[in-house]
């Protein structure tokens, strides 16, 4: 799996900003902190060294219990989960945006190439 836009532009790697950043990609649904691990790519070692700060901040809360499993999902009540993820959006937007101007500009370049062929074309036929 690429980097996420969130992970790459802020230029972050900390294992408990991938964790998040899973999180708000997938906030739909919940998921056991080996899918959370697999998700964020790390392993489950390093997912349990950030776990206990998580909680504390109150980042991720626990939904229900899928046989021996506890799942999890963002907390989208926590004002630091909220902020973060109008951040994502706000990456996500302005990417979109510069993306959309670029194949514009693009395509302006191409319409001005197309017309100056076909003045081109005239002073050679004229």
């Amino acid at each position: 799996m690429d980097e996420s836009l969130f992970i790459r532009e802020l230029g972050i790697k900390s294992p408990m900003l991938k964790v998040l950043d899973f999180l708000m990609d997938n906030e739909a649904f919940d998921y056991s902190k080996t899918d959370i691990a697999e998700g964020a790519e790390m392993s489950r070692a390093t997912l349990f060294k950030v776990w206990p700060r998580l909680e504390a901040l109150d980042l991720i809360t626990a939904t229900r219990t899928v046989g021996q499993a506890k799942m999890y999902r963002l907390n989208k009540k926590n004002p630091i989960a909220k902020k973060l993820m109008e951040l994502d959006d706000a990456i996500s937007e302005f990417f979109a945006m510069k993306h959309c101007r670029s194949e514009v500009g693009s395509q302006d370049a191409s319409i001005s190439e197309v017309i100056r062929q076909d003045q081109d074309d005239t002073k050679v036929v004229a």
